[in-house]
C-alpha cells in the first residue's frame, strides 16, 4: 500500500468592505493629500468615486504604506518605487496563476 496523500492549505489575506475617505487614507497611511494625489495620478493607487468623492480601500492602505516605506525608510525614489510595485503586483498574479494550476492538478 504506497499510497501518498496531499494536505494542501491555502492562506488567504482577509479583506475588509471598508473604504476611507481621502482625509482619513492620508491620516492613516502617514502621506499628505498632495502625495494622494500624486501616487493616484501616476496610477499606483486607484481610489474610487462615491458621491463625488474619493474612496480608498483597505488594499490601497496597504500599498500606500509599502510606497511610504520604499520611500521614506529605504530611500527609493518615485520611479524606483513604481518598477518595484509593479513588478509586485506581476509576481502576485503569476502567484495566482500558479495557485489555479496546482489546484486544477489537484482536482485530477
Amino acid at each position: 500500500m504506497n499510497e501518498q496523500h496531499v494536505t494542501h492549505i491555502v492562506l488567504k489575506q482577509y479583506r475588509s468592505s471598508s473604504s476611507y475617505s481621502e482625509r482619513e487614507t492620508a491620516a492613516v497611511s502617514h502621506l499628505g493629500i498632495g502625495a494622494l494625489r500624486h501616487l493616484r495620478a501616476v496610477g499606483l493607487i486607484e481610489g474610487e468615486e462615491t458621491g463625488g468623492e474619493l474612496r480608498y480601500s483597505e488594499g490601497e492602505i496597504t500599498q500606500l504604506r509599502r510606497i511610504r516605506r520604499l520611500q521614506r525608510d529605504l530611500g527609493v525614489n518615485l520611479e524606483g518605487v513604481e518598477v518595484i510595485v509593479r513588478l509586485l503586483k506581476r509576481i502576485e498574479a503569476l502567484q495566482i496563476e500558479l495557485e489555479h494550476e496546482r489546484n486544477k492538478e489537484y482536482r485530477r
